[in-house]
């Protein structure tokens, strides 16, 4: 049992970890909010530094759901962020900090 006891006590540091990380990610890209294809590329990229940034904590379920309930609530940042923008005069967008 104290196995038991001491991989749960590392699966649970394991996910913390995971879990500041995904808090703390700051991500800058800029798109194009009349070019759904520079908008799409953006998303592709804040999906990427999210991989990039938890690779080492992958593989719990709580830990894969966590990251993409992060990557969907980036995604619709950014949908927000280019439809807010068709309005604007200006085209080109940027998200500056998205967390």
């Amino acid at each position: 049992m104290r196995e038991n006891a001491e991989t749960l006590f590392v699966a649970s540091e394991d996910i913390a970890t995971a879990l500041d990380l995904l808090e703390s990610i700051e991500v800058e890209v800029g798109f194009d909010s009349e070019d759904p294809e520079s908008v799409e590329q953006a998303i592709l990229a804040v999906e990427e530094a999210i991989n990039t940034r938890l690779s080492r904590h992958r593989g719990d379920a709580r830990i894969e759901s966590a990251i993409l309930r992060v990557k969907l609530d980036f995604r619709c940042a950014i949908l927000d962020q280019a439809s807010s923008d068709e309005d604007a005069d200006g085209a080109i967008s940027s998200v500056h900090t998205v967390h």
